[in-house]
């Protein structure tokens, strides 16, 4: 199974497509339940999830790996006291991943923290979540430590693909998570139900609208799985254990897609690929 289950909508009214807010508690008891019979191991968190972190640990989540990140503009003299406050949110003793939320925090000061806390046994792998291709080339010039790395990846968003990045991290021996594949919902929303702002997107989202039309949005959404065998995890977020049960079933019935015929859908403009840029309201 290399499915994750996302946390942000257990702490925040967040995506684009949600219309329901917050997970309520049942939901959230119903989403882990399933999760676990549908063999998940991965719950990705976040220290600037709201209340994710809490509501995660009222709930034993002993059988799950869980990766958290640090808040953004971290120091490194306040990183011990940070993980013990996310610890203690989590009731855990330790995570399995830690990463920095924002590459810019990085700083020998702060990795040096962080090897301790391995030492601790606090802490399995580190590493950080990227935005850009860029990023990780800025990281490996600093030579900074990187275990685990949590990029964004789509249909639409294929930066990182054709930059070459998956098989460079693999072949370093790093952990790669691939997030976004639903484009906080945009690419499940039919057409019609799309923001006004996304119209001025016609031509990349019309290239997708009539991608292999047999195929639903769930379906297509999904289809980048099987092209990407370098990625150990893919992280999805619901509200519903009804979606989740929903990408589930379409993940066990996928079919590879041609590498060139992904490909036709990549689109490089910021604006659209880049969720932080949406003007929506």
């Amino acid at each position: 199974m290399r499915l994750a289950l996302g946390t942000v909508q257990f702490g925040l009214d967040y995506g684009i497509s949600n219309h329901a807010g917050e997970v309520a508690d049942a939901e959230l008891g119903a989403i882990l339940t399933l999760a676990r019979k549908l063999g998940m191991d991965t719950l990705d968190t976040a220290q600037a999830y709201g209340k994710a972190e809490a509501r995660l640990g009222v709930c034993n989540t002993t059988d799950f790996r869980v990766i958290t990140k640090l808040s953004p503009n971290i120091d490194a003299a306040d990183l011990v006291v940070s993980l013990e406050s996310s610890l203690q949110r989590l009731a855990r003793p330790s995570v399995e991943g830690l990463l920095l939320h924002r590459s810019q925090d990085a700083s020998p000061a702060l990795f040096e923290r962080l090897a301790d806390l391995q030492h601790q046994g606090k802490v399995g792998k580190v590493g950080v979540s990227v935005y850009s291709p860029e990023e990780l080339t800025r990281w490996l010039e600093q030579d900074y430590p990187l275990e685990l790395v949590q990029l964004p990846a789509n249909l639409l968003d294929q930066r990182f693909l054709r930059a070459g990045w998956l098989d460079r991290l693999q072949a370093m021996g790093c952990e790669i998570h691939v997030r976004s594949l639903f484009l906080q919902g945009l690419l499940l929303m039919q057409p019609a139900l799309r923001p006004a702002y996304f119209d001025a997107f016609r031509e990349p989202l019309a290239r997708l609208d009539v991608w292999q039309p047999h195929r639903s949005p769930l379906h297509k959404a999904l289809a980048l799985i099987p092209a990407l065998p370098q990625v150990s995890r893919f992280v999805v977020g619901v509200c519903h254990a009804h979606e989740l049960a929903a990408i589930a079933s379409t993940y066990a019935h996928l079919n590879p897609c041609h590498d060139d015929d992904l490909a036709t859908l990549a689109c490089d403009e910021p604006a659209l690929i880049n969720p932080a840029m949406w003007r929506t309201s």
